[in-house]
Order: structure tokens, then C-alpha cells, then sequence
């Protein structure tokens, strides 16, 4: 029961870095399109430190349940990023975009089943 909480902890800080990750890389987007380069220069350390977070996020994580599992995870940030371009960015979300996005949270949440199985 203890591991089936903790793997629950560690897939809920996987959400939370990949959610950081994806901020950091929108932070960066905003930077590359700044037209003053102190905004720009403020929006990447904006970028950093969120991204950063998201690493050590990942770090902690991995002390609650399996890398295999969750490393494979945090791709979910990459539907994050297609949901955050389209909200902010007015980028177009194409079928081949909502296909590959389902296919992916499809593979996180599969992912996610077999971390809440006991494999006792």
C-alpha cells in the first residue's frame, strides 16, 4: 500500500515538472520574440528558473517511484506545450497535432496504470 502512495506522489510531481518544463520553454518563446532585449533577457531567466524547477521536480520524483515509469512521463509536457501554443501563441492545432497529443497522454496514462498496480 506504501508504494502504491508513493508512486501516486512521484506521478503527481511528473505532472507538476512537466508542467514546469513546458512554462520554462513558453518563457523562452516570449524571450526569442521580445523586442527589448531586457525583457527578453528577464523572460529566459524566467525560463531558467522554471525549467530548472521542473528538473529538480523530476529529481524528487525519482525517489518515489520508478524511473522507467516515470521518465517516459514527462512527455506529457509536450501536450502541454501544443495547449500553451494555441492559448498563447494563436499556433494552430492541427489533427496530426490532436492525434499525436492523445496518443501521448494515452501513453501516460497507461504509464500511469501500471504504476498503480501492486508488482508485489
Amino acid at each position: 500500500m506504501e508504494t502504491k502512495k508513493n508512486m501516486k506522489l512521484a506521478m503527481l510531481l511528473i505532472l507538476s515538472a512537466a508542467l514546469m518544463s513546458s512554462l520554462g520553454q513558453l518563457a523562452w518563446k516570449f524571450g526569442a520574440d521580445a523586442t527589448s532585449n531586457g525583457v527578453a533577457i528577464l523572460l529566459y531567466v524566467i525560463g531558467f528558473v522554471l525549467a530548472g524547477l521542473g528538473m529538480v521536480i523530476l529529481m524528487i520524483a525519482f525517489r518515489f517511484g520508478d524511473v522507467s515509469i516515470l521518465q517516459p512521463m514527462m512527455s506529457i509536457g509536450f501536450a502541454m506545450s501544443i495547449f500553451f501554443g494555441a492559448l498563447f501563441l494563436n499556433e494552430p492545432i492541427t489533427m496530426t497535432k490532436v492525434f499525436g497529443t492523445l496518443f501521448i497522454i494515452a501513453g501516460s496514462a497507461l504509464l500511469g496504470y501500471e504504476g498503480g498496480k501492486d508488482n508485489e
